[in-house]
Parts: C-alpha cells; sequence; structure tokens
C-alpha cells in the first residue's frame, strides 16, 4: 500500500513515490528491498525508504543510508515498523536516520531545523558560521555548494553547518538558494575583502580563555596563535613565551589527562588560548599556526600600535579564495 503521509513530530507530512527515472544508480537488491518516497520538511528535501519486508538490520540501513545519501545528495530516513528498545539504540549508535510508527523517531538534523522556526534571528556569527565563513574567504570557494557538501570540508555536521548556513542567511553574508526543485545551496554576493569588512560588526574573537602553565606533557604540535603567530605573518619579533591555540574540547581532555605544568591564570612559560573553533583550514590538515584572520579577532583589543599595524598588513597581503 503506498504512503501518502507520515508524522513527524506530530505534524503530518506529504510524501510521494519517487519516479522510476529517479532511481538511477540504485542496484536491483535496494530496488527490490525497498519503496521509495520523496518528502520535503522544513524546505529540506528528504529521501525516505520503507523496507518491503520488515525492518533491515541497523548495520544494513547503516550501509545502504550511506550509499544512497552519496548517490542523491539527500538525507535518508526509514520508515520502519515498531521494534524493541534495543533495535532503536543500536539504530541511533549507527547514526540512521529513522521514523517507527508515531511514537519514536531519530531526526537530530530535523529537530535541529525544527528548533529554527520559532528562533530569534542571529545577531552575531556563532562559531559554525563564523568558521564557514572564514573557510570561504581563505581557504577554498563555498560558492553553490550545498551543506551536505559544505560538511564534508569542514570540522562540523551536517546538521551543525545546516544551522552555520541559516546563521549567514540571517546576518545577510550568505544567501540559502533552491537550485532545481530540491538542491539548497550557498551564495554569496559579495566577494573577498568587501565581504569581509561587511562581516566584521558580526565576527567575534574566538578566544574564549588564557591561561598558562610551564610544560604541556604531549607529543601533538599545537598551531602557534597570538604575536608569535603574528610574528610568522609580519615583521614582528615572537615573544619568548611559547603560544599554543586548544579548541574547548582538546583543553577539557588535555586538562583531564593531567598533562598541563603547573597550570595557572596568571604566568607560565607556555600560553594557551582556548578558543571556540578549530584554526581554520583544509580538514585533517595540520596547521603549524593558527589562520590569518582569526588570529586578527584575537588580537583585536591589543591596542600596541605595532601590532594593529602589522595586522593591518597581514590583512592587505591576503590572497582571497573565494
Amino acid at each position: 500500500m503506498e504512503l501518502k503521509e507520515i508524522t513527524i513530530l506530530k505534524r503530518k507530512i506529504q510524501i510521494s513515490p519517487r519516479p522510476k527515472e529517479n532511481l538511477k544508480g540504485l542496484t536491483v537488491g535496494e530496488k527490490l528491498s525497498y519503496t521509495f518516497y520523496d518528502g520535503i520538511y522544513q524546505n529540506t528535501p528528504l529521501l525516505f525508504l520503507k523496507p518491503r519486508k520488515g525492518n533491515p538490520t541497523p548495520k544494513e540501513c547503516q550501509i545502504t543510508s550511506a550509499r544512497i545519501s552519496d548517490l542523491y545528495g539527500l538525507p535518508v530516513v526509514f520508515i520502519l515498523i515498531p521494534g524493541p528498545t534495543y533495535e532503536r539504540q543500536r539504530l541511533t549508535d549507527n547514526g540512521v536516520y529513522f521514523i517507527m510508527s508515531d511514537q519514536y523517531a531519530y531526526l537530530p538534523m530535523l529537530i535541529a531545523l525544527e528548533k529554527t522556526s520559532n528562533r530569534k534571528k542571529a545577531t552575531v556569527l556563532t562559531a559554525v558560521a563564523q568558521y564557514i565563513l572564514l573557510y570561504h574567504l581563505q581557504v577554498g570557494s563555498l560558492e553553490g555548494l550545498s551543506a551536505k557538501e559544505i560538511s564534508a570540508l569542514i570540522p562540523y555536521s551536517y546538521e551543525s553547518t545546516t544551522l552555520g548556513i541559516t546563521c549567514l542567511d540571517d546576518l545577510g553574508l550568505g544567501e540559502k538558494r533552491l537550485q532545481g526543485q530540491r538542491k539548497k545551496i550557498l551564495h554569496f554576493e559579495l566577494k573577498g575583502e568587501e565581504l569581509w569588512t561587511k562581516s566584521l560588526e558580526f565576527l567575534e574573537s574566538p578566544v574564549i580563555q588564557r591561561i598558562y602553565c610551564d610544560d604541556i606533557r604531549s607529543n601533538v604540535e599545537y598551531p602557534v596563535c597570538g604575536i608569535n603567530a603574528l610574528a610568522h605573518y609580519s615583521w614582528l619579533n615572537p615573544d619568548k613565551e611559547k603560544m599554543f591555540m586548544l579548541t574547548d574540547k582538546e583543553y577539557r581532555s588535555l586538562k583531564e589527562s593531567e598533562v598541563f605544568d603547573n597550570l595557572n591564570v596568571y604566568d607560565g612559560r607556555v600560553i594557551i588560548e582556548v578558543w571556540k573553533y578549530p584554526a581554520v583550514g583544509h580538514i585533517n590538515e595540520n596547521r603549524p599556526k593558527v589562520d590569518r584572520l582569526s588570529l586578527a579577532l584575537s588580537l583585536k583589543t591589543d591596542e600596541d600600535p605595532r601590532v594593529e599595524k602589522e595586522v593591518e598588513r597581514m590583512i592587505k597581503e591576503i590572497q582571497w579564495k573565494d
């Protein structure tokens, strides 16, 4: 029996069978195992898969979801018959989006979008939105890419990337556009220094806190930050103290591992800046120093005229990547 609607978060969603011409690329096994439906929720196209014979195993769902999502560029949601608690937990652990009757659903992306429907519009850039913008300006153009395509380039999930793009759209720095009938892409009207200048009123320092220690007993090389990073980009001499940037997650992990010698908030041979987001760059790339624009934002309260002058020079020398 064909479905015409399903219920998500107490809302009825209209769905329709996916036309045969839009099922290209599927294996024979996939076509025999599932009925495919298209649906839209919160302006987001979704591909629903309803098994023809009982629920597949969570592992099978994970493999099928990954393959078909990559094939069509759409989030995949399984419409499953009611199952035991352990089955729902295994599906969740495998990152499978699913609906089980009207009582259970695992749709973190949709829940995140649902929260945006009654939200207040952003007044400053979130950490994810700021990362997306600075990546676009310094690393590689994100013009015309979807949230799924962008999330593959940055250290954030599809859900977080979607909310980051919404923030850019709220502030007029980027725009969500519909390409074709289903694909939503990110568009930037302004470019390079003009986009950077317009965004300044919404950008924030990435630094959460600055702390000190005498040594970090770790073999990992963390990005250099602060004046010592500026010294790499300018004619300034580095300070005698070592300066490293850690994300909040890295800092908490290292603190729990007790690798800091004499950790305090006053003084030390090592200065640590805890940041809201990682140094901007290619994903999984070893970054010896933080990126230029994040560095400029981290130093914007430094009143030393020499620092201000070199920060201005550093920005002027940027080769905009957008």
